[in-house]
């Protein structure tokens, strides 16, 4: 069923219907330059022109195919109106065969199918299946989406319970890795689980939760992995082969449908600069002009504070702090408005600063008066339920006239209730500019045309620090929605606090690679004291922090022994001989 060519290229050709028929002549793909970059057993799949990477990783001591397994005989599971990337369909090839897999692709590429066909791959073989993320706000958004496709659909977020016995189960990576220490039925029952942002393995606080959960799961349990880009995805799904004794495929893509075009606006300037273009070429004189714009914005400011006999530095932050439109803020908006690149999600991480910048634009006025109408209807729908006293909340005063004008803000401190508006409005169109926090870009099915980074330092729970590149792809992949937007547009308000490098690193920057987060706890251990099996030590052994300590200890012994090898040679003038000093 499938054609191997010498070049490790694997040619199939689309049907039209979601189904991809093999032929049983393969051209030769003129993809040379795609096929010297692949690793050693890596497949480069083709359909139609789109290409994916494939890997698979065996557990220790097995031996098995590189090559990705074939379709399935027979109808799918699930039949999609459109035709299947190569990733999708290799994705769900492999789930076919009984094998784990980790997607690992662009945010908005459409990993969700591969989700969705698991959902219908459990109520065809009348099997469990259990979908995972970080989020509250993703597991509802999901739930919705599941329950109205296939309707036997129940939601576990600890906030909320509904349908706790079905056949397919959405829930937070919390909620799962506790019935995995209580021994619930459920998860004895599960036979595929779907982790969606994966990625989150390495987050500092929470990381270890998907470590634990993973480690926790029924031995007969297959999983789906969902993540953004990963450098070294082989490596996590190779723990995942030897942690669960069975194959565990890679399937990767940097296929991208709506390309993305960077721009730096200099803080205090009156104009865009792009920097990187769809194709992903970064341009260097546009950078430096940028720059110089800034320099230039900065030595203008001073000279007018002088000036104005005032010290450079209270009309600096007169300026960025400004309301009005006078402020950066105020001009990105009426260019983007200008020019039709709304929606736009502007992303900041500080609240406080989410709620400042969206009263800068007061004078903003974006929707029309059916819009503000229909505002009005889903605004009012959605607070009915409250007292009179509640309805007099300061954050539900002051949110209304807002998103009146087409502005809106998302950030944690938000009532859930008003969190929840603010995402149906954005996903009906009537929102035209967003102020959201990091957490917006996780998951979220709410894409828009452009995207503003005001801010590209956060606090970490440590210090302050720059975003890295990996976050800023991961926020960034917000702009641009398939189908609708033939690009996607992303503007860097760069002042003269951040460097030149930085800012450069950011935008040209690689996918930051997934790093083990694992750590005991107080509450890991007592949680390991119910198991009839629980043994801290086991759960250490078979983490994948251990694991990758284990990956690196050639290198360092090779490393080690270079080092010898050099002081071994090493020589005093006079000393009488070597291996001194």
């Amino acid at each position: 069923h499938t054609c191997k060519m010498s070049s490790g290229i694997i040619k199939f050709s689309d049907a039209g219907d979601g189904t991809v028929e093999r032929p049983t002549k393969v051209p030769r793909l003129n993809n040379s330059n795609q096929v010297a970059r692949l690793p050693v057993g890596a497949n480069l799949i083709e359909v139609n022109g789109k290409m994916c990477t494939h890997e698979v990783e065996h557990p220790p001591g097995q031996v098995g195919s590189t090559l990705p397994p074939p379709a399935k005989e027979g109808p799918p599971a699930r039949s999609f109106p459109f035709a299947l990337d190569p990733f999708q369909q290799t994705s769900i090839n492999i789930l076919e065969a009984g094998d784990s897999v980790l997607v690992a692709a662009h945010t908005s590429a459409g990993k969700t199918v591969v989700a969705e066909y698991c959902f219908a791959m459990a109520l065809r073989d009348k099997a469990r299946v259990i979908y995972t993320s970080p989020l509250k706000a993703l597991s509802n958004q999901k739930y919705r989406e599941f329950a109205e496709a296939f309707g036997d659909v129940g939601l576990m977020t600890g906030d909320v319970t509904i349908n706790p016995n079905a056949s397919c189960l959405v829930m937070t990576t919390e909620v799962l890795r506790s019935m995995l220490y209580r021994g619930s039925e459920v998860t004895r029952e599960v036979q595929l689980l779907v982790y969606d942002e994966v990625h989150y393995l390495r987050d500092k606080e929470r990381g270890v939760v998907w470590e634990e959960s993973i480690i926790l799961a029924p031995k007969c349990c297959r999983f789906a992995f969902l993540s953004a880009t990963l450098p070294n995805a082989r490596e996590f799904a190779a723990w995942v082969a030897k942690t669960h004794g069975s194959p565990c495929h890679v399937v990767y893509t940097d296929y991208r449908p709506t390309p993305l075009q960077h721009y730096v606006f200099p803080s205090g300037g009156d104009g865009l600069y792009m920097v990187v273009d769809e194709k992903s070429n970064f341009r260097e004189d546009n950078f430096q002009k940028a720059v110089a714009a800034v320099a230039d914005a900065t030595e203008a400011a001073k000279a007018a504070a002088l000036a104005a006999g005032k010290s450079g530095k209270d009309k600096k932050e007169k300026k960025e702090t400004g309301q009005g439109e006078g402020s950066d803020i105020f001009k990105i908006l009426k260019m983007i408005m200008d020019r039709n690149y709304d929606p736009v999600i502007i992303f900041s991480f500080s609240k406080r600063e989410c709620e400042n910048l969206a009263l800068q634009t007061s004078a903003l006025d974006l929707t029309s008066e059916d819009e503000k109408a229909l505002v009005d209807r889903i605004f009012g729908s959605a607070t009915e339920c409250l007292s009179v006293e509640d309805r007099q909340l300061p954050q539900i005063q002051t949110l209304l006239p807002m998103l009146r004008r087409g502005v809106g803000v998302h950030h944690s401190g938000l009532l859930p209730l008003l969190k929840e508006v603010v995402e149906v409005l954005f996903q009906e169109g009537l929102l035209k500019a967003l102020f959201a926090t990091e957490t917006f870009s996780t998951g979220l099915n709410m894409p828009a045309k452009t995207v503003v980074f005001t801010s590209v330092k956060k606090y970490d729970g440590g210090a302050f620090r720059w975003i890295t590149s990996g976050e800023y792809i991961q926020m960034s992949g917000r702009a641009g929605r398939r189908g609708l937007d033939d690009k996607g547009v992303v503007i860097l308000m760069l002042d003269h606090r951040m460097a030149p490098e930085a800012a450069r690193d950011m935008v040209r920057g690689s996918p930051d690679k997934l790093y083990s987060a694992f750590q005991l706890g107080y509450g890991m251990l007592l949680s390991l004291l119910r198991l009839p099996d629980g043994d801290p030590e086991a759960l250490m052994a078979q983490s994948f922090r251990q694991f990758q300590v284990e990956a690196s200890l050639p290198e360092l012994e090779k490393r080690v022994a270079i080092l010898q090898s050099r002081k071994d040679a090493f020589t005093i003038p006079g000393g009488g001989g070597g291996g001194g000093g």
